[in-house]
C-alpha cells in the first residue's frame, strides 16, 4: 500500500505566517530605529563639522589682524555686531614673499595688495555705510601696501527656506564676497555675533585690564585716515585686543529634525598694541602758557584750566600724543602723581575742569607738560596760584 507524507494543515500555515510576520515586523522596527540613529548621528556630525569649519576659519583669519601693515595703515578698520573688518597681508601670490601669512601663486592680484583710495568701498555690514580707505597707504619708496582689507560678516541667508538663519561671508578688498558657512542662528535674541574686548586703564598708576566693549560703544570705526598720528591718539578701536564670536549652527532642518551646535570662542588679536610708532627725536616742545581760574558758577568749587596746543603737536616733530597735568598745594614744595592726562586731539585750545577734592581756604598751583610716544615730557608750564574761598 502506497503511503504519503503528511503536509502542513491550514491552521499550521496560518500560525507560521503570523509568527513570521511578527519576526519581520520586529526586524523592520529594529532596522528603522537603526536607520534613524545613523541619520541622527550623521546630521549631528555634519553640524559639528560645519561648526568646526567656521571656527577654524575665524581663528585663522582674525588672529592675523594687523600683520605686515604699514605704519599709518590701521590694523582694525571697522568693528560692529555683525561685521569685522581689518587689514593684514594674509595672502601673497609672490612665492618669494616670506612675510605674508600664506603664499598662493594663484591668488588674484586684486586680493593680494592693499585697497587704494581710487577703489574705496563701503565696508560690508556697516550701518550707516562706512567708506574705506580715506587715503592710500604707501611705503617709503611709494609702493602700495601689501596688506589687504578683509571683512568677515554675517547677513540673513535668503537662499534657504528658513527666515531666521544667517550666512557667514568673507570679502577681500572690493571683490565679491565668498560664502564660508551657512545655517547659522544668533546665540540669543539680543546677542550680536561679534563682541570685543578692549584694553582699559582702571585708574592712575594701575595696570591695564581687558574689558568687554558695551553695545553702546559699537560700531567702532577707524575714522582717522592715518593710524598712529596725534589725531588718532586715544582712538577706541585701537584699544581692541580680542574678538568674542558666538553663534549657533543648525543642520538646516526645523522641528524634531533640527540639530544644533553652539560656539562661543574668544580670539586674541596678538598684533594689536605691539607696534608703537617711534617718531620722536628730541623732547617735545610745549611752548604754551597754562591758565587757571576759580569757578563756582554751578555751585561747585572748580578750577578751570586752559592752554593752546603744544608747538610739536602740529609743527616741529609733530610728536605730542598727550598733555599731562599736575596739581599741588601752594604750601607743598613737591609735586605728587599726575592729576590727569588729556589725549592730543589736534585742537587749537584745550581745557579741563578740576573739581577733585578741592579744599576750601587752600591755594593751588598747576603744572602742564606735553608728552611724546617714548614717553618723554616737555619742559613744564606753571599756572598762577588759584585760591579756593574758605567756608
Amino acid at each position: 500500500m502506497k503511503r504519503t507524507s503528511a503536509g502542513f494543515t491550514l491552521i499550521e500555515m496560518l500560525i507560521a505566517m503570523v509568527v513570521f510576520m511578527g519576526v519581520l515586523a520586529g526586524a523592520l522596527s529594529f532596522l528603522r530605529a537603526q536607520s534613524g540613529g545613523f541619520r541622527k548621528g550623521d546630521e549631528e556630525m555634519s553640524t559639528l563639522l560645519n561648526l568646526s569649519y567656521g571656527a577654524d576659519h575665524l581663528q585663522a583669519q582674525l588672529r592675523t589682524t594687523g600683520a605686515r601693515t604699514l605704519d599709518r595703515q590701521p590694523p582694525i578698520v571697522f568693528a560692529g555686531g555683525n561685521s569685522y573688518s581689518f587689514n593684514a597681508d594674509y595672502v601673497s601670490n609672490d612665492v618669494s614673499d616670506i612675510s605674508a601669512v600664506y603664499v598662493d601663486p594663484d591668488a588674484p592680484a586684486d586680493e593680494s595688495v592693499g585697497l587704494r583710495l581710487a577703489n574705496q568701498i563701503p565696508i560690508p555690514g556697516s550701518t550707516p555705510a562706512f567708506t574705506y580707505p580715506a587715503q592710500d597707504y604707501l611705503d617709503e619708496v611709494g609702493n602700495n601696501t601689501l596688506a589687504e582689507t578683509i571683512t568677515l560678516f554675517f547677513r540673513p541667508d535668503i537662499e534657504t527656506s528658513r527666515t531666521d538663519d544667517f550666512v557667514l561671508l568673507r570679502q577681500v578688498n572690493g571683490q565679491p564676497p565668498e560664502r564660508l558657512v551657512r545655517n547659522i542662528l544668533p546665540d540669543s535674541t539680543n546677542l550680536p555675533f561679534f563682541r570685543y574686548y578692549k584694553l582699559r586703564v582702571p585708574g592712575p598708576g594701575l595696570a591695564p585690564v581687558a574689558a568687554l566693549v558695551t553695545a553702546a560703544e559699537l560700531p567702532m570705526r577707524h575714522s582717522v585716515p592715518a593710524h598712529g598720528t596725534t589725531a588718532d591718539a586715544g582712538s577706541p578701536i585701537d584699544s581692541l585686543r580680542a574678538v568674542l564670536v558666538s553663534y549657533v549652527i543648525t543642520n538646516g532642518q526645523s522641528g524634531a529634525r533640527e540639530r544644533t551646535q553652539r560656539i562661543s570662542t574668544t580670539i586674541a588679536l596678538p598684533n594689536m598694541g605691539l607696534r608703537e610708532l617711534k617718531i620722536c627725536g628730541a623732547a617735545p616742545i610745549l611752548g604754551q602758557p597754562l591758565f587757571a581760574a576759580y569757578d563756582n558758577a554751578t555751585g561747585v568749587n572748580r578750577v578751570l584750566l586752559s592752554w593752546n596746543r603744544g608747538f610739536d603737536e602740529n609743527q616741529g616733530e609733530r610728536d605730542v600724543v598727550r598733555y599731562v597735568l599736575w596739581r599741588r598745594d601752594v604750601a607743598d614744595p613737591d609735586w605728587s602723581d599726575p592729576l590727569t592726562s588729556i589725549p592730543a586731539a589736534d585742537l587749537a585750545t584745550y581745557s579741563y575742569a578740576d573739581a577733585q577734592d578741592l579744599v576750601p581756604g587752600t591755594g593751588y598751583i598747576y603744572k602742564l607738560s606735553a608728552q611724546d610716544c617714548t614717553p618723554r615730557l616737555s619742559s613744564s608750564a606753571l599756572s598762577a596760584p588759584v585760591a579756593i574761598p574758605g567756608p
